[in-house]
């Protein structure tokens, strides 16, 4: 029986979205390239969560940290991924494993089960950083139709430009917030923030946008040890 090919990088900045597309919402944004995630293998079981966190939470090289994340990424369906809390820490080990490679730290671990600040740690050179991971979706509701119904069809709903204009207007607001949601949170030591910007306008506002992201990055640079923005597969620093 032929093996499911495990998602590589070139599936990373689809993955999310194509788990939205999985899901019954009326009136979403929905990528041509709509298709339900399909786990590979069963799913996982509370004991191979276990050791997986104990795994993750010790040092790894980037490359080997993001397979082992899209491993674990390929055996939950999408109900599970956003309804289930036991799969929470996979959410914040997706977005360091893309950082860290996109960056290219030498080593990254997710914090342990007894800390409760950070999310995960990278190592750069002969300097070891905090890094705390945020998401920002726009206004879409992460598995908000799964906590109802599970394993749907996706629902393929028409995407009119006017819905890509009003997309892009409203990135500047969700980044902001995202970012300011953290300085509120008066963290007691230095962080590296990266934030997930996971909203689309299908590229008819990219220079706009990315001079607008390192504008916005720039303005709360330092109120953190750096701020990293990942948004459509690129990375965007303060420095």
């Amino acid at each position: 029986m032929a093996q499911k090919r495990l998602m590589d990088d070139n599936d990373w900045d689809n993955w999310i979205d194509k788990v939205f597309a999985a899901e019954p919402i009326p009136d979403e944004e929905v990528s041509d390239e709509a298709w339900t995630v399909t786990p590979c293998g069963p799913p996982l079981t509370d004991e191979e969560i276990n050791i997986a966190l104990d795994r993750l939470t010790g040092w790894q090289s980037p490359n080997s940290f993001r397979d082992d994340v899209l491993q674990l990424c390929s055996r939950c369906s999408p109900s599970d991924y956003f309804s289930q809390p036991r799969l929470k820490f996979l959410h914040d080990a997706f977005v360091l494993a893309k950082f860290a490679t996109k960056r290219s730290v030498d080593q990254i671990r997710l914090a342990s089960r007894d800390e409760r600040w950070p999310d995960g740690h990278v190592k750069i050179g002969s300097r070891t950083f905090n890094v705390e991971v945020t998401s920002t979706h726009g206004d879409r509701k992460l598995g908000q139709e799964y906590r109802k119904v599970k394993d749907a069809d996706p629902v393929i709903e028409e995407d009119p430009i006017e819905d890509w204009i009003a997309r892009a207007d409203s990135i500047p607001e969700y980044l902001e917030k995202a970012i300011r949601d953290k300085i509120d949170m008066n963290y007691s030591s230095p962080c590296w923030l990266v934030v997930y910007l996971n909203i689309s306008e299908w590229g008819i506002r990219q220079n706009q946008i990315e001079q607008m992201i390192a504008a916005t990055v720039s303005c709360y640079g330092e109120k953190f040890e750096n701020i990293s923005v990942l948004w459509k597969g690129k990375l965007y620093s303060d420095h």
